[in-house]
C-alpha cells in the first residue's frame, strides 16, 4: 500500500469519527421522590375536615375524622402549627363537650399551653358547642417556626368496656389575626 493511500484513508476514519454533537450533556430532570414519612405543610389554623389535618396532629386526637368535619380527642391532645409571625395573635379553637359524656364527667375544665407555657384555663359547666378566642402574649410563641399547642381536658371519660378514654370533640384550631 502506497503511503500516501495509507494516510488519506487514516484521514478518512479518524473523520468519519467526528460528529457535532455538544461536548456536554445537561442533567436529567431531578424529582424528588413520593415519600409519605415527609412531614406535610403546616400553617396557622386547621380544620379537622381538611385532608392535611394529620400534619397538624401530634399525638391524642382520633385518626379519622367523623362526619368529615371533628374528630374526637383522648387524654391529652397536641397539635402543632406554623406562625411566621408572633405579634396580635389570638389562638381560636372550635369544640363540643359531648351530652353523653359530660353526664358522666360533669363540669370540664380545658387548660391551653403553648410550647410548654400555659396560656390559660376555661371552665365549662354545660355541653354543647364552644369557643375559645384568647389573645396570645408574644413570648409563648415561636416566629417562623413550628409551635406546640396541648389542650388538656381535667377529666375524660373512660369506658367501663374497654378502658378508651374520650375528651373532647375538635372541630378546629389555631392562631388568628
Amino acid at each position: 500500500m502506497h503511503p500516501l493511500r495509507f494516510l488519506v484513508l487514516a484521514a478518512a476514519l479518524a473523520l468519519a469519527g467526528c460528529s457535532r454533537e455538544p461536548d456536554w450533556y445537561a442533567p436529567p430532570i431531578q424529582r424528588q421522590p413520593l415519600n409519605a414519612a415527609e412531614p406535610a405543610f403546616v400553617g396557622p389554623y386547621v380544620y379537622m375536615g381538611n385532608p392535611n389535618a394529620d400534619a397538624y396532629i401530634v399525638k391524642d386526637v382520633a385518626p379519622a375524622s367523623e362526619g368529615g368535619t371533628w374528630r374526637w380527642t383522648y387524654r391529652r391532645p397536641e397539635l402543632q402549627f406554623y406562625v411566621g409571625r408572633t405579634q396580635q395573635l389570638k389562638f381560636v379553637m372550635e369544640f363540643a363537650l359531648a351530652d353523653r359524656t359530660f353526664a358522666e364527667t360533669g363540669p370540664v375544665t380545658l387548660t391551653v399551653s403553648i410550647n410548654g407555657k400555659t396560656l390559660d384555663s376555661f371552665r365549662y359547666d354545660k355541653p354543647g358547642t364552644h369557643s375559645i378566642e384568647k389573645p396570645v402574649p408574644a413570648e409563648l410563641l415561636k416566629a417562623d417556626a413550628v409551635n406546640r399547642v396541648v389542650i388538656e381536658p381535667d377529666k375524660v371519660w373512660t369506658s367501663g368496656e374497654d378502658g378508651a378514654t374520650l375528651g373532647f370533640i375538635l372541630t378546629s384550631a389555631g392562631f388568628r389575626e
